[in-house]
């Protein structure tokens, strides 16, 4: 499967999709500190960075699967919200589907 060129890359959907997930990032740490938890600047930072992965690999995703511009900002606004629950997801996901590979070509 070929990497697409990345000279037709369309930078304004990618810093779109981006600044939803930081939106999506920071609306999850500030429903947080309203549910009482105290606030913390690197907890916030730490967020951030997690859901900025979550967001990327929605990007990947979105290029892939040609998502319409719509649908991909809704999943990377969720995945800046969901941030490293969504990653936990996914890694359990693949970890299963690989698993599952392994155990058909052992019998």
């Amino acid at each position: 499967m070929p990497i697409k060129d990345p000279n037709n890359v369309n930078w304004t959907v990618v810093v779109y999709l981006f600044f939803v997930t930081l939106l999506g990032s920071l609306a999850s740490y500030c429903y947080q500190v309203l549910n009482g938890n105290k606030f913390n600047v690197w907890i916030l930072f730490a967020q951030i960075f997690i859901s900025i992965f979550a967001g990327l690999l929605v990007v990947l995703a979105a290029s892939y699967f040609n998502w319409d511009f719509e649908l991909a900002g809704g999943i990377a606004g969720l995945a800046g919200w969901s941030g490293a629950a969504l990653i936990k997801v996914l890694e359990e996901q693949l970890l299963k589907k690989a698993k599952g590979h392994c155990d058909d070509k052992t019998h």
